[in-house]
C-alpha cells in the first residue's frame, strides 16, 4: 500500500496514477486522513500510525481504530493511561479476530492491561478463555483485569484455560479479594480446592438472595451449603414459597424440620416429594409447623418402606381425596399396603366415602369390594360421588367386577 511514494512518478511519459486503481487510491486516503485523526485523538504521531498501518488489511486498520477509539472515551474520563499501548498491542496482534475485537470492548481499565493480556493469550482458546472470564465468571468486577491476568500467568494456566467450569464457582465467589488467584493456586497446590463447596456456596449465595429464602432460613447457610445439591436447592425453594408465609422468619423447630427433609432428598425421591408439595400447597398464611411435621413424617415412611412409595404415588397420579397430609398418614397406618396398592380403586373408594372408625375398618375388611357403600355419607362431596355411582350402567359395573377379579387373582399369587 505504499502508494504515496511512487504516484507522482511517469513511466514512457505517463502518470502513475493512471496505472493505479482508483478505487485503491481513494482507499489509501481515507486510511492516511484517519491516521491524523486518530494521532490527534491520542497523541500518537501521524506519521508513526501512517507507516504503520501502510501493509494493514482493512480488518487490522478496523482494530486500530476500535482502539483509538476506546482510548479517545477513556481519556474523557480522566483515565490515566499511555497510548503508546496501543502501537504495543497492534503489533502483537498481526490477525485480529472477532474475539480480539470483543475483549477490547469489554476491558474496562488501561492498554497496559490489556496490552498484557494479548500478549499472553495469542491463541484461540486463550482468547476464548479472556472472552468468557470477561462475559461471565468476572462480569462487574472492579479488578476483572488483574485476575485475567493472574489467571493466565498462574503455573495453573492449562488446567484454568481447559477446565474453567471447575473453577469458575470459587471465581466468582472470591473476585473481590486481592489474592484471589494466589490462593485458588495454593489450594491447587495442597489438594484442598473443593468445585463442590464453591459450587454449593455461590448457589445458596444465589438463592438466599431471593428475600423471602433468606427470611425462612436466616442462621442455617452453611448447613444448606454443606448438604447442597441442585434437586435440594429446587425442592427448598418450592416448600419455602408453598409452605412458609410471607415476610416470615418461621420458629427454629420449623427450620429443623426444613433441613431434615432438606437434607434426606434425593435424586430417587425429588420428584415424588414435589408432587406432594404441589398437591398439599395452600395460601393460608397461618403458622405451618404441624403440616411440615406430617410432611416429615411421610416422606420418612415413603423412604423406608416401598408399599408406603407405591400407594403415595399412586394417591397423587389418581387424585386421592384427602383433606390433608395428616389424613394420608392416617389412611396409610390403618390399611394393609400390599394388599390396598392392588385394589388401590376400591381403597380410594372407601377414603373418599367414609371416614373415622368406619374408614377404618372398610380399608381392612372391604379392600376387596368395589362397589363399598358408607353407612353415613361425608357430606355434599360423597353424596355427588355416591349419585354418580348408582348412575353407572351395566358396562361400567361388569367392568370393575372383570378387574376386581383380576386383582384378587393377581394378589392370591402375591400372597401364596
Amino acid at each position: 500500500m505504499q502508494i504515496n511514494n511512487i504516484s507522482n512518478l511517469n513511466i514512457k511519459g505517463l502518470s502513475i496514477n493512471k496505472l493505479i486503481n482508483p478505487n485503491r487510491m481513494k482507499q489509501y486516503k481515507y486510511m492516511q486522513e484517519a491516521c491524523y485523526k486518530m494521532g490527534g485523538m491520542t497523541g500518537l504521531s501521524s506519521s508513526e500510525l501512517i507507516d504503520l498501518t501502510k501493509n494493514a488489511d482493512v480488518n487490522q486498520f478496523d482494530f486500530l481504530r476500535t482502539m483509538v477509539n476506546k482510548f479517545h472515551k477513556q481519556n474523557f474520563r480522566n483515565m490515566e493511561d499511555d497510548s503508546q499501548h496501543i502501537l504495543n498491542i497492534y503489533s502483537i496482534v498481526n490477525k485480529p479476530s472477532a474475539l480480539h475485537f470483543d475483549i477490547v470492548k469489554r476491558t474496562k481499565d488501561s492498554f497496559g492491561s490489556l496490552e498484557k493480556i494479548f500478549f499472553l493469550a495469542q491463541d484461540e482458546k486463550s482468547l476464548e478463555f479472556v472472552q468468557n472470564l470477561q462475559y461471565d465468571i468476572l462480569k462487574n468486577k472492579q479488578n476483572q483485569s488483574k485476575i485475567i491476568i493472574d489467571l493466565l500467568s498462574s503455573n495453573y494456566r492449562e488446567l484454568y484455560i481447559n477446565k474453567p467450569e471447575r473453577y469458575s464457582s470459587y471465581l466468582k465467589l472470591h473476585a473481590d479479594e486481592k489474592d484471589v488467584v494466589r490462593n485458588l493456586d495454593s489450594l491447587l497446590e495442597s489438594g484442598k480446592y473443593s468445585r463442590f463447596k464453591s459450587d454449593a456456596q455461590l448457589a445458596i449465595r444465589k438463592l438466599m438472595k431471593q428475600k423471602r429464602i433468606e427470611t425462612a432460613m436466616a442462621g442455617k447457610t452453611s448447613t444448606l451449603e454443606k448438604l447442597y445439591t441442585e434437586e435440594r436447592a429446587d425442592f427448598l425453594s418450592n416448600i419455602i414459597k408453598s409452605f412458609i408465609p410471607v415476610k416470615t422468619e418461621p420458629k427454629e423447630n420449623t427450620k429443623v424440620i426444613v433441613v431434615d427433609m432438606y437434607g434426606t432428598l434425593n435424586k430417587k425421591n425429588a420428584g415424588l416429594r414435589q408432587s406432594i408439595i404441589s398437591r398439599f400447597k395452600t395460601n393460608k398464611l397461618q403458622d405451618k409447623t404441624d403440616e411440615l411435621k406430617e410432611m416429615q413424617i411421610l416422606f420418612n415412611k415413603i423412604d423406608t418402606n416401598p408399599e408406603v412409595e407405591k400407594f403415595v404415588k399412586k394417591a397423587i397420579n389418581k387424585d386421592l381425596k384427602v383433606g390433608s397430609i395428616a389424613e394420608l398418614n392416617e389412611v396409610i397406618d390403618n390399611v394393609p399396603l400390599r394388599k390396598a396398592n392392588v385394589f388401590f380403586n376400591n381403597a380410594k373408594r372407601i377414603i373418599e366415602l367414609s371416614s373415622g372408625e368406619e374408614r377404618k375398618t372398610a380399608l381392612v375388611k372391604e379392600l376387596e369390594n368395589p362397589f363399598f357403600t358408607p353407612r353415613v355419607k361425608k357430606q355434599n362431596l360423597t353424596i355427588m360421588f355416591m349419585s354418580n355411582q348408582t348412575s353407572d350402567n351395566i358396562f361400567t359395573k361388569f367392568t370393575k367386577i372383570i378387574e376386581n377379579k383380576y386383582n384378587q387373582f393377581i394378589y392370591s399369587r402375591m400372597a401364596a
